[in-house]
């Protein structure tokens, strides 16, 4: 990546004051995580079955280590960073506490995992794969190629070389005790119903299609089966008595919710406007998630503003100010109007490196990738930078270098030598301080020489 530098000139004046900030409006944000409808389908049960809120990362498995997953690898890649398969697949493994291995493959025509487990289920790759399905259709790329959107039916599946289809279950999602519902099967996209499919003890007719009757009142999770195919999509479907509200006559307990946000912005994002997503879940016997809640507030502030009402959304944009941090928490409602407790998140917004006070001896680098979009790099061994802040501990945000040297880091008189070699990525979290009382410190940094060292930003923690 080429880049441009210049020279900082030694800084003089005060040390740097902190401005109040309310929670920003919204911003656009590009590939914004979403939530999709993921199934992984094992051998004999189902894995996994619930939406989940994905973005494009990096993926690492035990035999294929660590690669991009955000669409932007393959023969087409997308010109942007985004959710894929793949990195839903991981997101769910890691909200259910499922593992799942692939190897990777290095040809340039399909640089992809090629994965060979899902929790407890290998394959046997002479005759069995996993495979892909979005919308009910066979996918047409690599799991880290496949870029997936709101509300995608996005499966994966434990598939002998001889199963041809997915399965697609379709139904009402509230039915009275005693009276009949109809569902139908079909073979995937395709319109045409599924005859000889296993749905809620029936079976299903030409056409695809079963009459259900319930006598007691309860959720029910359908699903089909049928030999030679993967098993299909749940249908959750509320029956309560005559004249109850749909499903709540037995759901009575409130679904969970959970935060997904940085630490710190620059985690996530170059400049002060970052991404706050969140997911529910209501369990393998709930309703269903419905919608959420979403508030926050900055933390100089006790009072939190509702930033999402109650609504199916999954994600915001905010643009915060420099030092500043602020918490964000969320609750989830089910379709029995059953809501959950708050989960909270804190996210800093870190300084710039251009609130540091420098000695001679940096220089500004532009870097696209960094905080900011610009960073300071210094070789020369007692080139210094310092500022105050406020807080309880400071982190220092930058990259290790091939042949980087070494950086002291003291915090009112407590020092940290830093070694700061290595393979590194930009906006990584170089170091954390330890705890202090929550006022008002001093900060140096100081090359200590063996090569150079970069910094981009500073983030002091409330």
């Amino acid at each position: 990546m080429a880049e441009m530098t210049d020279r900082i000139r030694p800084a003089r004046g005060a040390t740097l004051a902190c401005a109040l900030l309310a929670l920003a409006l919204p911003a656009a944000a590009t590939a914004a995580p979403v939530s999709v409808n993921l199934r992984v389908e094992g051998r004999n049960s189902t894995i996994f079955d619930a939406p989940v809120t994905t973005d494009g990362h990096d993926v690492t498995t035990a035999s294929g280590g660590t690669h991009e997953c955000d669409g932007t690898n393959g023969p087409t890649p997308e010109p942007e960073p985004g959710p894929t398969a793949t990195a839903a697949l991981e997101d769910a493994a890691r909200l259910a506490g499922f593992t799942w291995d692939g190897t990777y493959s290095s040809n340039p025509s399909f640089p992809d995992y090629l994965i060979n487990r899902v929790a407890g289920d290998a394959i046997d790759p002479s005759s069995e794969y996993w495979s892909l399905w979005i919308a009910f259709d066979f996918a047409s790329e690599g799991g880290c190629q496949q870029r997936v959107r709101q509300g995608d039916d996005v499966l994966w599946g434990y598939s002998p070389f001889s199963d041809d289809r997915a399965l697609r279950l379709s139904g009402p999602t509230t039915a009275t005790t005693g009276q009949p519902v109809q569902v139908r099967v079909t073979s995937g996209a395709s319109p045409g119903g599924d005859a000889g499919a296993q749905v809620g003890g029936a079976t299903t007719d030409p056409d695809g299609r079963a009459t259900l009757t319930f006598s007691q009142p309860g959720v029910y999770r359908l699903k089909a089966e049928k030999e030679n195919a993967v098993r299909s999509n749940s249908v959750v479907l509320c029956v309560d008595p005559p004249g109850a509200d749909p499903c709540t006559s037995t759901d009575k307990v409130a679904p969970g919710a959970q935060v997904l946000a940085p630490r710190f912005a620059s985690e996530r994002s170059r400049s002060r406007t970052f991404v706050v997503a969140w997911q529910g879940s209501d369990g393998t016997a709930g309703s269903g998630v419905s919608g959420y809640r979403f508030e926050g507030r900055d933390l100089r502030s006790r009072i939190f503003k509702t930033l999402v009402g109650r609504s199916a959304a999954v994600s915001r944009s905010f643009r915060g100010k420099a030092g500043h941090s602020y918490e964000f928490r969320v609750a989830a409602f089910d379709r029995a109007n059953n809501r959950g407790g708050f989960d909270r998140q804190l996210v800093t917004v870190p300084f710039d490196d251009t609130a540091l006070r420098f000695s001679r001896g940096w220089k500004r680098a532009r870097s696209g990738q960094a905080w900011g979009r610009k960073l300071v790099r210094a070789k020369r061994k007692g080139a210094s930078a310092r500022m105050g802040f406020s807080g309880r501990r400071a982190a220092l945000i930058g990259r290790k270098l091939r042949g980087g040297g070494r950086m002291r880091v003291t915090i009112d008189g407590r020092s940290k030598v830093l070694r700061l070699r290595g393979k590194g990525k930009q906006r990584s979290l170089l170091y954390l301080s330890a705890a202090k009382r929550s006022s008002r410190h001093r900060l140096r940094l100081e090359a200590l020489g063996g090569g150079p060292v970069e910094i981009d930003a500073i983030a002091p923690v409330k």
